[in-house]
């Protein structure tokens, strides 16, 4: 009986000591970065004291960058984080301005006692930070394929179908800067993250239009209380040239920069 007692609590996570409090011991940790933001180090700790921090970040980063190897406790934590916008980061690198570029902001993170996932890879805790800067916590054990909203594949992916295209962008890595800003805007209005949803949202926003959703069939798909992930992304796939063509004319140009 105290032997399957004991597994339960290994399987839920929860051997802690006294206070039944979770504990997740070997883990390594990971950030998920959907900002529009760059970030220096994310810094997570949690209330006895134990912390992780993760590499910098580009808007869109994370994957790939584990740090190893960690022992957490308890369902509350604390994120120390700060950051800017690459483009004044970049302006005043090297002057004695940079600092005043960079927010500094700590955010409460909740944590629920979680089920510890089988296997035998390395145990990883994620968080993930959202465009409106809500985060959240998961365990896995997936090095790869976890980020939530994925802004730097499907920047990948416009520039190297569109790149002819994209008039004004000088490179891949603008793109994604500015992809990162209209991912904040299409997953605040719209909730859009599914890869083929952001793949039909990005080449109407950068190649057709940028205030595509302002036409009436297109806002239509958009607020449709039903829409499933990856509806949206079909739906664009399946516009005629007719439609493109129409959208294109009554809207302003694709790919502004100025993104609010």
């Amino acid at each position: 009986m105290r032997k399957g007692l004991i597994g339960v609590l290994l399987w839920l996570g929860l051997l802690a000591g006294c206070n039944g409090e979770p504990t997740y011991s070997g883990v390594s940790f990971v950030t998920y970065n959907y900002t529009p933001w760059n970030l220096e180090p994310v810094r997570l700790s949690d209330a006895s004291g134990n912390v992780a921090s993760s590499s910098t970040l580009i808007p869109g980063g994370g994957a790939g960058s584990f740090s190893c190897c960690s022992t957490f406790k308890g369902t509350d934590f604390t994120v120390n984080w700060s950051g800017g916008d690459p483009v004044l980061l970049r302006k005043h690198l090297f002057d004695d301005k940079f600092d005043e570029m960079l927010f500094k902001k700590q955010t409460s993170v909740h944590f629920p006692a979680t089920k510890i996932p089988g296997g035998d890879g390395t145990l990883i805790l994620e968080l993930h930070i959202y465009p409106d800067e809500h985060m959240e916590l998961a365990l896995s054990r997936q090095m790869a394929g976890q980020a939530r909203i994925p802004i730097v594949e499907t920047s990948r992916w416009l520039y190297k179908k569109y790149r002819n295209e994209l008039d004004g962008y000088e490179d891949s890595y603008e793109l994604n800067e500015v992809l990162a800003k209209v991912t904040k805007q299409a997953w605040t209005r719209y909730r859009i993250e599914d890869a083929e949803d952001m793949r039909g949202y990005m080449y109407l926003y950068f190649i057709v239009a940028s205030d595509f959703d302002q036409n009436a069939q297109i806002a239509a798909l958009l607020k449709d209380p039903n829409r499933k992930p990856g509806d949206f992304g079909r739906a664009v796939a399946a516009l005629s040239e007719d439609n493109i063509a129409q959208i294109k004319a009554a809207g302003k140009a694709p790919g502004e920069k100025n993104v609010q």
